[in-house]
């Protein structure tokens, strides 16, 4: 598109803030701020009107672009930009910088700089018109202050002579500052394309620099909203995972247009940075490239917390751009189980596992569900590889439901695994203790021998030795 053709169908572009003492006002490609800069294009003297089209080029005066013109070696035309001194008695300087790729071919006409001063604003104005010769251009060219250029004023018949050789600050002066002036730098004449940047009006109440750029653009990166979902969210910007999944991001840029370009997706490059916890700065991860249509894609696998951000590099055209980041929170993966699911009243309820990353420090709870509420029965860290152990005495029968929280920390976020179900049985009830049977322990009877003589009854037989 040309733009002619591109800035006849742009709609109104809010104008720059009001005047300061000093201040630079960046333009966006051609969205010329309305009422203060706009595209103008003419037949050189004896030439044609033509229709150039729109050239970017990366790295300027000012800033990381300038803007200009193709015309194809056409010659006979000149366009360029105009910008309005809203009280010309008082400018002080004025000029534009411009660069042209190709060497100049001899000395001869490149342009001109049409200045018109206002004599009112009437719909139907009338103007004072000077003009000045631009000629041998060839390369970078700062550009000549019109502030000093003296020249003739020509009605707006172009044809009655009005005044000779005064600068716009006297002219206006003359006619009593009566209205606005336009001074419009228009180049091409021989058909070269050129690039312009750093219009500079300085009057008495302060000075205005307009730095021309590139199309902007916005870098988005997009995703699916969980592990699991197949859904895709642009502009992301925060997506939360468990240690040991994985997911993808997709990179693209959009602009919104300057005029020329149509609003709409952008062709580049992406480069994606991270940022893990614990880390200072962004560094770059991988980079890819996206069109109009498809994605530059990215797999990341983080171990702990990580901030991502894609940034597009730019080109002649497209400035680059940063897009929002993501905050990509990681939970602890937590492997947990009880030996026994099954216990009596009164017995320890054991609960071990190992957490990863397997940090040793890490906060950990045995907690125990009471109705809807989860209440923490026991606490521990974890010893080397993430390792614990947990416990609480099955204090009353029935049903028990624990869990294992873990605690944020170290970069990862806080983890709770799912109910384990653990039946207490009551306590075993006592046996009965037989009854003791009675011991009976035989007395010795005592026999008293016979009253007999001695020695003529015999000794009794138990009490015979019995020889050997």
């Amino acid at each position: 598109m040309t733009v002619t053709a591109a800035l006849a169908a742009l709609g109104v572009v809010p104008p720059p803030p009001a005047l300061a003492a000093a201040q630079t006002v960046v333009v966006n490609g051609y969205a010329f701020p309305h009422g203060v800069l706009e595209y103008v294009a003419d037949p050189c003297p004896g030439g044609v009107l033509r229709a150039p089209y729109a050239a970017y080029r990366r790295d300027d005066v000012l800033g990381d672009h300038a803007i200009g013109l193709a015309f194809g070696g056409q010659s006979g035309g000149m366009a360029g930009v105009a910008v309005w001194v809203a009280e010309p008695s008082t400018l002080l300087d004025a000029s534009l910088a411009t660069y042209h790729p190709s060497v100049s071919p001899g000395f001869a006409r490149d342009g001109q700089i049409v200045i018109r001063l206002y004599l009112d604003e009437g719909p139907d104005p009338l103007w004072l018109e000077g003009r000045y010769d631009v000629s041998g251009l060839g390369g970078r060219h700062a550009g000549d202050d019109v502030a000093d250029i003296a020249t003739d004023w020509y009605w707006s018949d172009d044809a009655t002579l009005a005044d000779e050789d005064r600068t716009l600050a006297q002219e206006a002066d003359d006619w009593g500052s009566p209205g606005r002036a336009r001074i419009a730098f228009e180049l091409g004449c021989r058909g070269r394309d050129f690039f312009f940047d750093d219009l500079r009006i300085r009057t008495t109440t302060g000075a205005t620099t307009y730095d021309f750029e590139g199309v902007p653009s916005q870098a988005f990166i997009s995703a699916a909203p969980t592990h699991h979902s197949s859904d895709l969210e642009r502009g992301i910007t925060r997506l939360d995972l468990v240690k040991g999944q994985d997911h993808y991001l997709l990179a693209d840029a959009k602009t919104p247009g300057d005029g020329v370009w149509s609003p709409g997706y952008v062709p580049g490059t992406a480069t994606l940075w991270a940022r893990p916890w614990g880390a200072p700065d962004f560094s770059p991860v991988a980079s890819g490239g996206f069109g109009t249509d498809t994605y530059a894609q990215f797999h990341v696998q983080p171990d702990r917390q990580t901030e991502y951000q894609v940034r597009t590099s730019g080109d002649d055209t497209f400035e680059a751009s940063t897009s929002a980041t993501l905050l990509v929170t990681v939970a602890r993966q937590v492997d947990a189980r009880a030996p026994a699911t099954r216990v009596r009243q009164g017995q320890p309820i054991r609960v071990k596992g190992r957490v990863a990353p397997g940090d040793a420090g890490v906060r950990v709870t045995l907690q125990r569900k009471v109705g809807k509420h989860w209440r923490t029965v026991d606490r521990a860290r974890t010893r080397a590889n993430g390792r614990f152990a947990l416990r609480v005495r099955a204090s009353n029968t029935g049903r028990w439901t624990v869990r294992v929280a873990v605690a944020a920390a170290k970069g990862n976020g806080a983890s709770v695994t799912p109910g384990t179900r653990i039946r207490v049985l009551p306590r075993p009830l006592p046996q009965p203790q037989p009854v003791p049977q009675p011991v009976y322990v035989p007395v010795p009877v005592t026999h008293v021998p016979t009253d007999a003589p001695k020695g003529t009854v015999p000794p009794s037989a138990h009490h015979r030795l019995t020889p050997h």
